[in-house]
């Protein structure tokens, strides 16, 4: 499934240019474009098409990414490419083929992407790593409106959906071992699926997105709203609260009622978006770090929230949000470019890597809030 290449300036090296030097913009977009563009400078490798894991490069570690991080960057170089085509289209196009070179699987029972680079017949997969990249690809698809990458999600979504049966009452196993079903790899999954019915009318992935959402609101549910990690096959409930695990969800509930207009999905965004709030957002630091997450998991949360705001149109919603990327940008930077791992304002060690999923993270809250800058 190799993509077409789509080459909107002659030479690599006019490319690496686009990424240097570049006029700054305020705001948001300004901080979006840094933080992608040291990604773009630091991480990738043009002639190989892929990205490292860490900056510098760790000689003991893998030297490219897992999909999860893989995931992250597309986002944002699809989201990039909405607002800069002539800066990072090409990227996009190029990370594409690369993706499709390395990790996608086509060989196997139901052709996927490997959790890393693992040749034909992998069995390394993950479905949540593959449900982002659906949710990638679509974002890809409403940027370029190139059919190909439709498809591209149509393709990985029927891996995903592979992963569910009737054990436990349904639901996705997390990977393919089928050791346990996870909200993370169900909630982006019902998120996906009302994604691509919208972008490319597939009716059926609604009736899929319901049949997701009432598995994981029955068996992984908090009555407080929020969502816990997991359960193994035996039905022990891994009780613990992630904020991506419920962001996935107030995402899925505001999509619903984007469809069907529906009171009791407004009501139950808003209910599970407050309970997030409630256990999340910290005053005294006016940011989402009352929790033990990092920004990879955060920046979901932030897309939540935003759209629980679209839906709602409470600006507490936006203004979490906002606190977070500000408050990210004031601690969790490094003046001399990139972000550290963990937002805090403790001193960091002077070796200490940055990591190619915690940079894209941040670009991602940025690029996210970028069409709402002014609305405070």
């Amino acid at each position: 499934m190799k993509l077409r290449k789509y080459l909107f300036w002659p030479v690599a090296a006019a490319a690496a240019c686009a990424f240097i030097g570049t006029p700054a913009r305020a705001g948001y977009l300004q901080q979006a474009e840094e933080a992608t563009d040291y990604i773009q400078t630091n991480f990738y490798v043009p002639s190989e098409k892929r990205y490292h894991t860490d900056f510098p490069v760790d000689p003991k570690g893998l030297p490219w990414d897992m999909m999860w991080g893989n995931g992250v960057i597309y986002s944002d170089l699809a989201l990039g490419a909405r607002q800069d085509p002539g800066k990072y289209r090409t990227a996009l196009y190029q990370f594409s083929d690369g993706l499709q070179s390395y990790y996608w699987d086509p060989e196997a029972p139901v052709p996927g992407f490997n959790a890393y680079c693992s040749g034909p017949r992998g069995t390394d997969k993950y479905y949540d790593d593959n449900a982002w990249m659906v949710r990638g690809y679509l974002e890809a698809y409403r940027t370029t409106r190139d059919k190909q990458f439709l498809d591209l999600a149509r393709a990985t979504q029927t891996f995903v959906l592979s992963g569910w049966d009737d054990v436990l009452g349904g639901g996705i196993y997390w990977r393919l071992n089928h050791q346990g079903k996870t909200t993370c790899s169900n909630a982006p999954t019902a998120a996906a699926a009302l994604e691509l019915a919208n972008a490319g009318g597939d009716k059926d992935q609604i009736d899929w997105a319901s049949k997701i959402r009432t598995w994981v609101n029955k068996t992984l549910q908090d009555p407080d709203g929020l969502y816990y990690d997991s359960v193994n096959l035996n039905g022990d409930v891994e009780k613990h609260e992630w904020t991506y695990n419920t962001a996935l969800m107030i995402i899925t509930d505001a999509q619903f009622y984007q469809l069907n207009h529906q009171a009791a999905d407004l009501s139950e965004t808003r209910r599970i978006a407050d309970a997030a709030m409630a256990a999340w957002y910290d005053p005294a630091t006016h940011s989402l770090q009352k929790t033990e997450d990092s920004p990879l998991f955060i920046q979901y949360l932030c897309e939540a929230l935003l759209r629980a705001y679209d839906v709602t149109h409470d600006k507490k919603y936006l203004n979490a949000v906002r606190d977070e990327a500000d408050y990210g940008y004031k601690v969790g930077r490094d003046p001399e470019g990139g972000y550290w791992e963990h937002w805090n304002t403790k001193p960091h060690d002077g070796g200490e890597r940055k990591t190619l999923i915690i940079n894209a993270s941040a670009a991602r809250i940025f690029w996210l809030l970028a069409p709402y800058e002014g609305k405070r």
